[in-house]
């Protein structure tokens, strides 16, 4: 009787064992599936995310890409505050009043929303992406050594690339930076975000 009660007893935790790990191998599958969802490049011939589910895929690749460009950014001020561009003039990489472009953090969202247009076959293909767009503002405002940055690692669409930069370099000038009360030119970036509305 007392051997049956083991092997009884036995049976029953062999298969609480076998049902937990039963679940514990669903959830990794489940977990497996969603970030291949969100890793996998759109498709339309297969695409089979929700638009909510691209549009958290694509919020979650923003948050990475603004990381890792921050920790550039950072690496670049450690290194060295100025730095002189090629005609050997002085550029801020941080100044003591960084500029502003004129209207502030809502009027630059504004211009971008009015002014970048999604390419048409980006947009069939349901491609989204945000390109980094680095430039000087110059003493006088102005925008000038307009460039897509290179994020290691990370590469945009080349239509959304040249979009972004046809848009940053028709900006109108900025209120420019200062360093002990003086205008200078100082490097910023910014990045232009593409996604399709839905």
């Amino acid at each position: 009787m007392k051997k049956s009660i083991y092997i009884l007893l036995l049976a029953v935790a062999l298969l609480a064992v076998q049902v937990c790990a039963s679940k514990s191998e669903k959830e990794q599958a489940a977990k497996a599936a969603e970030l291949a969802a969100i890793k996998a490049p759109p498709d339309e011939t297969n695409d089979a995310r929700t638009p909510e589910q691209r549009r958290l895929a694509a919020e979650k690749k923003r948050v990475v890409l603004a990381e890792k460009k921050k920790l550039v950014w950072e690496q670049r001020l450690r290194t060295a505050v100025t730095y002189k561009d090629e005609e050997g003039n002085l550029v801020y990489n941080k100044a003591e009043q960084d500029p502003v472009f004129n209207g502030g953090d809502r009027a630059m969202d504004m211009y971008f929303r009015d002014n970048v247009k999604f390419p048409e076959d980006a947009e069939k293909e349901g491609l989204d992406g945000t390109v980094y767009i680095d430039f000087v503002v110059s003493p006088t405002g102005s925008v000038r050594e307009v460039q897509a940055s290179n994020i290691p690692g990370e590469t945009a669409d080349q239509r959304f690339v040249d979009e972004a930069l046809r848009v940053v370099k028709a900006m109108p000038n900025w209120i420019p930076g200062r360093q002990h009360g003086k205008a200078v030119a100082v490097s910023f970036s910014v990045p232009v975000t593409f996604e399709i509305a839905g």
